[in-house]
């Protein structure tokens, strides 16, 4: 590569509303019990209602657009590429979730968020991918792809987006995760100096698409497999488990990360674990959102090495280093 790709801004939000794991139980939308989940380490989460995924996307996107470097000009956005919410059910709130279900029948199904929001946001240039089968790991296998991109085609900037809510009326709870509504958006760009991305890697395991039915023998190989993916990322950025400064989870049950950090030979004290109790896991977006919030926060200086970690059902496990 000839210069350094980096992740050169990044926005969210949430959905409006807030409900604890007290209310949520109270719903029937948790599996486990309030008690379980908060040992777990999760205190609340954000639930919408009116707004849908669209909505939220598109804000996140505007905003990243406006604030980075006093404004980007649309016509520099090389590439777009959208995940969350598949289709047209990204454009139903989530307390109708049936509309969207209803369009699939119609020629509604051909309408697509990806480039709805490339029209509406004026990227007249852009070259515009939807990838929906990545899960939680879709916005880092999204920073991955525009990091090919430039090396493959010489694009400059490259805009990621990921929105996806949980129908109002389903669950909130996924093998011990509590579940948040949200959106994330992230600009890549060629030569940046900051935030450095110096190595991705990814691993899919076919065998575990069927989460009903194996849902024990993933949580069985969630552990071996992402320890591994860790030590192949750190060791292809050139580091050591001790050079890593932050480690950026996937917002999922901190004592998991415990035992992880333990496998991985990563000091614990590293995990930058603050936003599991008050975002709960926002699926595809949490370890950007980390991220920013520990750039904002003081936490991430300049020269510090940074280890972003998820897994995905599907099954994806995803790693990203990245040189503040």
């Amino acid at each position: 590569m000839s210069e350094p790709v980096s992740i050169a801004g990044i926005a969210y939000a949430f959905a409006n509303g807030t409900r604890t794991l007290c209310e949520l139980e109270a719903a029937g939308q948790l599996e486990s019990s309030a008690e379980v989940l908060r040992t777990l380490g999760f205190d609340r989460v954000h639930v919408a209602s009116a707004e849908s995924p669209y909505q939220l996307a598109h804000a996140v996107a505007s905003r990243l657009m406006h604030e980075t470097a006093g404004g980007i000009d649309p016509a520099t956005i090389d590439a777009l590429i959208v995940g969350g919410t598949p289709g047209v059910m990204a454009f139903s709130a989530a307390d109708d979730a049936d509309a969207g279900a209803a369009s699939l029948c119609t020629r509604g199904r051909f309408q697509y968020p990806a480039t709805r929001l490339q029209y509406e946001l004026e990227l007249a240039n852009a070259t515009v991918f939807a990838i929906d089968q990545l899960a939680c790991t879709t916005l880092l296998g999204a920073v991955r792809l525009a990091r090919a991109l430039m090396v493959a085609e010489g694009f400059r900037r490259v805009l990621c987006v990921a929105s996806e809510f949980f129908p109002v009326h389903a669950g909130r709870e996924a093998i011990f995760n509590c579940t948040s509504d949200a959106a994330c958006a992230v600009l890549v760009e060629a030569g940046g100096a900051r935030n450095r991305v110096a190595a991705a890697t990814s691993v899919t395991k076919g065998y575990y698409w069927d989460l009903e039915t194996l849902r024990d023998e993933i949580v069985a190989s969630y552990f071996p497999t992402a320890a591994a993916v860790i030590a192949r990322t750190v060791a292809e950025a050139g580091w050591s488990p001790g050079d890593v400064d932050w480690v950026m989870p996937h917002n999922v049950s901190r004592r998991s990360w415990e035992i992880l950090m333990g496998l991985a030979r990563l000091p614990r004290a590293r995990l930058w674990a603050r936003n599991i109790a008050r975002r709960g896991h926002t699926l595809a977006g949490d370890t950007f959102i980390n991220l920013r919030d520990a750039i904002d926060g003081g936490d991430v200086r300049p020269g510090h090495r940074v280890l972003l970690f998820s897994y995905g059902f599907g099954a994806h496990w995803t790693g990203l280093a990245v040189e503040a």
